[in-house]
């Protein structure tokens, strides 16, 4: 049971009917809602609900049993806590979770924009939406089917044997997957030119284009060939190009940065497997837009997320799964880890 203008950006595990979410929420990426948990041997399955108006953040959890009420949220990589009932409007944040007492709102953010658009708006989304998740499928048949009738087909009537085509085969597959690339990025130049800090509702004309770029970066070129690059020189060259500021000797084993322009890379810090460099956040249906900036030198740890408006000091060291909250300072030369961030103890 999903309400009406609620907004959801990842598949539930399949267990649609012990799922109830309230109207207007928004319930974010890589979220696991309503999945079973299995334990000695036993598996739990309880219903989940929402209230109105919440937002559930990336790669929550909201466990067998979960009830969230109304106007209530769950930061990123957070849950719900197990021993007492969260009440309408509260913020919570981390495992095991926090109460925050305040947090940024847009309460006075023009409503076509978030919670009430036009009818004209619904309907330039759709069909935008339509093109947009689209794309990257249509541009891999038709880029793959001219390749196969005019290259790969002609080559392989005149070998003699196998090994006479591989070679244009593999050269074929290559110049395929730098061709799509390739497109993605005029894609990004054409349709969002440089990412600049600022704040957009969800149902904004530019709200709508950063996700269709997102969808074309993460299903073309992340599929096809940036993946690949993780943790090789390659993938530092690549993004430059997509606007972010790299400096030399960089290690970087992610691509998940999305609003490219805004973030900066000094030289040699590593940035580790699946880390989130989040350029932005989607709270009360706006979209804010800030920078990041990793000092030379600094680490940053496995699956570890930083927030936007934060700044990492130089040779700064970050522990897996650490969440930097947004407009926060990270100290050059110290060691922080934890859901928030907290210095490590013995750190210096």
């Amino acid at each position: 049971k999903i309400g009406k203008d609620t907004e959801i950006a990842t598949n539930f595990a399949g267990r649609y009917d012990t799922i109830e979410i309230g109207e207007r929420c928004f319930v974010a990426d890589e979220v696991t809602l309503g999945d079973e948990d299995v334990r000695r041997g036993w598996m739990t399955s309880k219903n989940v609900r929402t209230g109105s108006q919440v937002f559930i953040g990336n790669d929550s959890v909201l466990p067998p049993g979960a009830d969230i009420p109304d106007g209530a949220l769950i930061g990123i990589k957070s849950k719900p806590p197990a021993d007492e009932r969260m009440l309408p409007g509260e913020t919570r944040f981390g495992s095991p979770p926090i109460r925050l007492p305040v947090r940024q709102r847009f309460d006075d953010a023009n409503v076509s924009h978030t919670f009430r658009p036009p009818f004209w708006r619904r309907m330039l989304r759709a069909v935008f939406e339509l093109f947009s998740a689209s794309m990257p499928t249509m541009m891999f048949i038709m880029i793959g089917t001219v390749t196969a009738d005019y290259v790969l087909f002609p080559a392989l009537e005149a070998a003699d044997e196998w090994i006479d085509f591989l070679p244009t085969f593999v050269l074929a597959c290559i110049a395929c997957s730098l061709l799509l690339a390739t497109v993605v990025l005029a894609m990004k130049w054409l349709l969002m030119g440089t990412y600049r800090p600022g704040n957009h509702g969800l149902w904004s004309w530019w709200a709508l284009r950063t996700e269709a770029m997102t969808t074309l970066y993460w299903g073309t070129a992340g599929k096809i060939l940036l993946d690949a690059f993780r943790g090789t020189p390659m993938l530092p060259w690549v993004l430059r190009l997509f606007g972010v500021k790299i400096g030399t000797g960089v290690y970087l084993d992610s691509t998940d940065i999305t609003e490219f322009d805004c973030v900066t890379l000094g030289d040699y810090c590593s940035i580790n497997a699946t880390s989130n460099l989040q350029t932005h956040l989607f709270e009360d249906r706006v979209m804010k837009i800030g920078r990041i900036e990793i000092g030379a030198g600094a680490s940053i740890g496995a699956l570890t997320t930083v927030l936007y408006d934060t700044k990492v000091g130089p040779y700064a060291e970050l522990g897996v799964l650490t969440i930097v909250m947004k407009g926060e300072a990270i100290p050059g030369n110290s060691r922080w880890a934890g859901a928030p961030a907290q210095p490590m103890q013995g750190a210096h």
